[in-house]
């Protein structure tokens, strides 16, 4: 926001008894999280939104206030400091500093020196110039001390029940905004800011507010143990942070040369490294943003030496940093080869024996291991949602699609359960001398074994003219190495159910990264992703919803 405070006053003037020994030489916000002071994340929070001056209170060790910013800057905010020799508590701080305000400050943001959190400062801003207020405290739904009452309008009538009001009560996050009449206002005294509060809240209800803050960070450092066990955390690596270059140093590899950058997303990166004697290896840089990335590693190394699938050998793992080495099976994939004019069913046929192994050894495999979600009802209910909402968008729903699209659960959830790739597609596929190698594995979980084989039979990237012929080749290959009782025909139908259900997946997949997450190059894949739908449902007799996928794969595709 442009017009965002442009002061803020910081309170730092306590005396941090509670975090002795540790503050016997330091000011509690000027502690040492990972590798900067307590308050620098507070002020780097408020310099982002629009802050360009900081006025912060001292009292205990101001010499280390002085030492923090001996150059009266923050970034590129000034920093000026307010020693006070008696202790004014937080109202006569605030009083202290508002003759330092100028005509330009037309609201001020007061914050605990001592308080870590993830508040919307721009919304609450917002929030306190729309209502009007003088003050506008920042609370919470949660906490140790929920003593500030608010009514339902926003309205703060009481705090530490002093007014005998009976509204529902929050915890004070510590921070709050306020007009430069507010703190004009006052009284140079030594007392709390509560005070002056509680006085405004007497003399006008809806003086003073309250803005909630829903944000997952916020903390109190109040007590040593959670000051220390903060510390720790914040010293453990940070996950994914590392460089390519400095990830492939970790492992003793180098970045190949002239190489590009493997493909990579959700949270990961690849580059083909080697090491001093040529040999090439492919490192993977994952993060948190997904909580499969970490599964990786773990899985490669059940999956290759108890199930003997082909899955590159995993050659180091630096889980706390996030890097992982694997096996250099080349760039061939499954996709590349379809684009040959001969279809490479070697290739193919290789991949889906090795998928039957995954099924059936699996579950053995992988057993201990924290899998990602089964299929059940709440995933496929996901999987609909995912394309209504990507997909279909505003477009006008019909119902009865909507039902039949609700019945292919039903018809999957009675299949036997197996251990399945869940994305296994052309592009996940390596091939090396027409064997297939299974990449891409992270998201393992129990489901049923007809996702897999429609996934790769009805795969939007593979656009070749006669793929329906080989289709057929690749459902009747699926049928053999799956070692299927039943009829052809229930294998049939199951596997058509199985590939609508999958490319309501994949073509809200598409939807989605090209839409939301800035990836237009997705959207291309989308017509081919509901032409394949069209014809998947018509085969399981699901008119309304093959109707709906055609309907949209002739509409002109648009990065809405």
């Amino acid at each position: 926001m442009t017009d965002f405070p442009r002061t803020a006053f910081i309170l730092g003037a306590g005396l941090g008894t509670r975090l002795r020994p540790l503050t016997e030489h330091c000011p509690k916000p000027l502690l040492r999280l990972g590798d900067e002071p307590l308050v620098f994340r507070a002020m780097r929070a408020l310099h982002q939104a629009g802050t360009r001056r900081f006025l912060i209170n001292t009292h205990h060790c101001p010499e280390v206030w002085t030492q923090a910013f001996p150059a009266g800057k923050f970034l590129d905010a000034e920093v000026r400091l307010v020693h006070e020799p008696v202790l004014l508590d937080t109202g006569g701080g605030l009083a202290n500093v508002a003759e330092l305000l100028t005509d330009e400050d037309r609201d001020l943001i007061v914050w605990n020196g001592d308080i870590l959190s993830g508040v919307d400062l721009a919304a609450a801003v917002e929030h306190h110039r729309a209502n009007g207020a003088e003050a506008t405290l920042v609370v919470r739904e949660q906490g140790p001390l929920k003593n500030v009452r608010i009514t339902d309008e926003g309205e703060v009538t009481d705090l530490r029940d002093r007014r005998g009001a009976t509204d529902p009560t929050y915890q004070y996050a510590g921070i709050c905004v306020v007009t430069r009449a507010f703190a004009l206002g006052v009284p140079k005294e030594i007392e709390s800011l509560v005070e002056h509060f509680l006085r405004r809240v007497g003399e006008r209800l809806g003086s003073v507010q309250g803005y909630l803050d829903s944000s997952k960070l916020w903390l109190d450092l109040g007590t040593l143990e959670e000051f220390e066990k903060l510390r720790a955390e914040l010293a453990r690596p940070i996950r994914g942070r590392l460089s390519v270059e400095e990830a492939a140093g970790l492992v003793g590899y180098l970045p190949v040369v002239n190489e590009a950058v493997l493909k990579g997303g959700s949270g990961r990166r690849f580059q083909r490294v080697a090491n001093l004697s040529g040999h090439t290896a492919v490192l993977c840089v994952y993060d948190d943003s997904r909580p499969e990335n970490r599964l990786y590693g773990p899985l490669a190394r059940a999956l290759r030496d108890k199930a003997e699938l082909n899955v590159p050998l995993v050659l180091g793992e630096d889980d706390p940093q996030g890097v992982l080495l694997l096996e250099d099976l080349g760039s061939t994939d499954l996709w590349s080869l379809a684009q040959q004019p001969a279809f490479p069913w070697p290739a193919f046929a290789s991949a889906l024996e090795q998928v039957a192994r995954l099924h059936r050894e699996g579950p053995a495999a992988t057993e201990g291991l924290p899998l990602m979600e089964a299929f059940g009802p709440k995933l496929y209910q996901w999987e609909r949602d995912y394309f209504r909402e990507n997909v279909v968008e505003g477009r006008r729903f019909d119902r009865g699609a909507i039902n039949e699209m609700e019945t292919l659960a039903k018809e999957l959830a009675g299949r036997p359960v197996v251990t399945i790739h869940r994305d296994f597609q052309s592009q996940n596929i390596l091939v090396r001398d027409d064997e297939a190698w299974l990449i891409d594995f992270q998201g393992l979980r129990q489901g049923c074994a007809f996702y897999d084989f429609a996934s790769l039979a009805f795969d939007p990237y593979l656009k070749r003219p006669d793929m329906d012929l080989w289709r057929i080749e690749i459902e009747d290959h699926a049928r053999e190495v799956s070692e299927w009782k039943g009829s052809a025909d229930e294998f049939t139908h199951l596997f058509h159910v199985a590939a609508t259900q999958r490319l309501l997946q994949a073509c809200g997949a598409y939807g989605f990264l090209g839409r939301k997450q800035g990836r237009p190059d997705f959207l291309a894949h989308l017509p081919q992703g509901l032409a394949n739908l069209a014809i998947a449902a018509s085969l399981t007799g699901r008119r309304k919803l093959a109707a709906l996928a055609k309907e949209l794969a002739a509409a002109p595709v648009s990065a809405r």
